[in-house]
């Protein structure tokens, strides 16, 4: 076995062997691993923040179509910033599973590569759902206050359509991809020798409450499932920020004095 002694981390120095699969990636892999960590999370953030102004506002906590629909029309600006916003951050989050094949061992990429690809399948639905409220749904609330009594009706329950429609796209099959993803590509991170374990566990129980809002949205309790993935949208946010500073200590170049000590 061809052994080989790599010493590119901030502060230990690991052994792999090749046959088994096991590498090392370069500083500028984990410093661009991070960028992109650093990105999602801004981005996030601001669409967590845009998701919490729309309920604060419209009070859709206490969720109701009519009111849904009263708030939309009222507030054409901050709705569709918040779908953009969103949709941005579900990109984002493809791009970082995208992102963890490069600095995960060879033998965990069959995890982060199952994982991308579940990404890819809810974010195909993610944006469908976002272009239908962003669109169909902003359109219809604008008809639904400017028309007759005689009309609201049938707007009124073709709007229930489109947020049925949007509402099980997003909660019950793009955030189920999303977290079986999140789910195998944390398991790939723990076996990846060049990180700290712990990142597991702090992604692990990220990842399991984005599974709770689906798991709970199945039996009708939509206020607890908007909780549920408020409270994920934070927790993805800490787990990148901790994942892209572990990269940043793992991208910088070891001190003089430890390189002259390691050559003697």
């Amino acid at each position: 076995m061809g052994w080989k002694y790599l010493s590119q981390s901030a502060n230990t120095e690991i052994n792999f062997d090749e046959e088994s699969g096991l590498i090392q990636p370069g500083r500028a892999h984990f410093r661009l691993v991070g960028w992109f960590c650093v990105a999602s999370a801004i981005v996030s953030v601001f669409a967590l923040l845009m998701s919490l102004q729309v309920v604060r506002v419209g009070d859709l906590l206490a969720f109701s179509p009519v009111k849904l629909m009263r708030f939309i029309a009222d507030h054409q600006l901050i709705w569709r910033l918040d779908c953009l916003l969103n949709a941005v951050s579900s990109v984002s989050k493809v791009l970082v599973f995208l992102m963890l094949n490069i600095i995960v061992d060879r033998k965990a990429r069959l995890l982060t590569r199952i994982g991308l690809i579940l990404s890819i399948i809810g974010v195909s639905v993610d944006l469908n759902a976002q272009v239908s409220l962003l669109v169909v749904l902003s359109d219809l609330a604008v008809q639904l206050k400017l028309n007759s009594s005689y009309l609201k009706q049938d707007l009124l329950q073709h709007s229930w359509i489109v947020i049925n429609q949007a509402l099980g796209q997003l909660i019950l099959v793009s955030n189920l991809m999303y977290s079986i993803g999140g789910l195998t590509s944390t398991i790939g991170l723990l076996m990846t020798k060049s990180l700290p374990k712990w990142l597991f566990w702090i992604g692990m129980p990220v990842w399991l409450l984005s599974f709770s809002g689906t798991f709970v949205s199945f039996f009708g309790q939509l206020y607890l499932a908007i909780s549920l993935l408020l409270g994920f949208s934070l927790g993805f946010v800490v787990w990148v920020v901790v994942l892209a500073i572990v990269l940043d200590l793992r991208a910088r170049p070891e001190p003089s004095g430890a390189s002259s000590h390691s050559s003697e």
